[in-house]
């Protein structure tokens, strides 16, 4: 009989190459999703405004000094812990990977509906991020099996 549950993986069974490769078409997937794709879609729903008060959702020019990299360094830490979660998860179970995307996603988008009252806005924001983040799940958990 197949065993559901695999109990012996360790961190030195990951493909740490697999795993950065990973890490990095994950967070270009990012990249794109929020830009070409869905860039000024996220922009508007979000109501996007930066430090000088400049609302860039109404198309105003954003005047004050850019923080980057830091928000970048931030998002590619994060990336990589989440890369690094389903490099751990999916080979003890693909399901346990499944259901872990799946209650992060619906957990971090109903916190999000006590922040915005429109349904229309919400739902849109909703999508696009459970969106990004199933494609970077799907992403880890494919690279993982390499």
């Amino acid at each position: 009989m197949e065993t559901i549950f695999r109990t012996d993986v360790a961190l030195s069974q990951i493909s740490w190459l697999w795993y950065i490769i990973s890490v990095f078409v994950a967070f270009g997937a990012g990249a794109i999703w929020y830009t070409i794709l869905f860039g000024k879609s996220w922009v508007k729903v979000v109501k996007y405004e930066c430090l000088c008060g400049a609302d860039i959702s109404k198309g105003e020019k954003c005047t004050c000094k850019n923080r980057f990299p830091w928000e970048m360094i931030f998002q590619l830490i994060g990336t990589a812990l989440i890369g690094l979660m389903y490099f751990i998860l999916t080979p003890i179970s693909v399901w346990l990977s499944v259901i872990v995307c799946i209650a992060f996603a619906g957990w971090t988008k109903s916190m999000l509906k006590f922040q915005i009252a429109e349904w229309k806005r919400y739902i849109t924001l909703a999508s696009i991020d459970v969106g990004y983040f199933i494609v970077v799940s799907a992403i880890f958990v494919l690279f993982s099996y390499l």
